[in-house]
């Protein structure tokens, strides 16, 4: 029975882990939909973006 548990635990993880990306991709969308609307050009987009990603990796401490 512990074992079951164990597998439900690592599924229900998973799970979470699925509907967080989910979330920040939603997130994400959102934001660039409106930089879009509030930059009046496309390399004014693109740099709002890049900082807006620049951003994402300094909250989350991720490499790359």
């Amino acid at each position: 029975m512990n074992r079951d548990r164990e597998w439900d635990f690592i599924e229900s993880f998973e799970l979470q882990q699925e509907e967080d990306e989910k979330s920040l991709l939603a997130t994400m969308g959102i934001m660039v939909r409106e930089l879009a609307i509030k930059c009046p050009n496309d390399q004014e987009l693109g740099k709002e973006v890049r900082e807006l990603i620049k951003k994402y990796k300094l909250n989350t401490n991720t490499n790359g």
